[in-house]
């Protein structure tokens, strides 16, 4: 049988650890949150990589029709001014290739911080979801014990009813 002391430090567990379900509670929706804000940047990173791909496409149709053009030039002066113009263009297209590739180079490491954080996110669920599960348990005892004392004393009042019976 559980003391006066021993019940109220089972109620005054039983209420810090319903406190930190609250705290875990609270904690795993802010992390849900995050979750979808990283699931968003994640979402947002790889259509930048496909932008980028269809871009660097792009840029690669573009030089393949910047042969062509070459080859169908008709002379020496019409080369010569087609040919810087060309020229100017594929210093540009060079421009836009590097930015595109630092952009790249740039999701890749985003991408790749973003699965780090979603693997510590998943890492945390799982904690939560184990501190849950204690708390539950300790719910559980607690709630076995408080049955358990409302047996002990309704058998007590028996027992003293049935003394005070034989006294009289």
């Amino acid at each position: 049988m559980l003391s006066d002391k021993q019940i109220q430090q089972i109620i005054s567990e039983n209420e810090f650890l319903q406190i930190q379900l609250a705290d875990a509670n609270d904690m795993l929706h802010q992390r849900e949150k995050e979750l979808i804000m990283l699931r968003e940047t994640a979402r947002q990173a790889t259509e930048l990589k496909s932008t980028i791909e269809n871009q660097l496409e792009e840029l690669s149709y573009m030089q393949h029709l910047l042969g062509k053009k070459q080859q169908k030039l008709e002379g020496a002066g019409q080369r010569e001014a087609a040919m810087e113009d060309e020229l100017l263009q594929g210093i540009r297209m060079e421009k836009e290739y590097y930015n595109l590739r630092e952009k790249l180079d740039s999701s890749i490491a985003q991408i790749e911080d973003i699965s780090q954080q979603l693997d510590e996110t998943a890492n945390i669920f799982k904690e939560l979801r184990d501190a849950k599960k204690k708390i539950t348990e300790l719910q559980s005892n607690l709630d076995i014990a408080h049955e358990e004392k409302e047996l002990l004393q309704y058998e007590l009042r028996k027992i003293k009813n049935q003394q005070s019976e034989g006294n009289t």
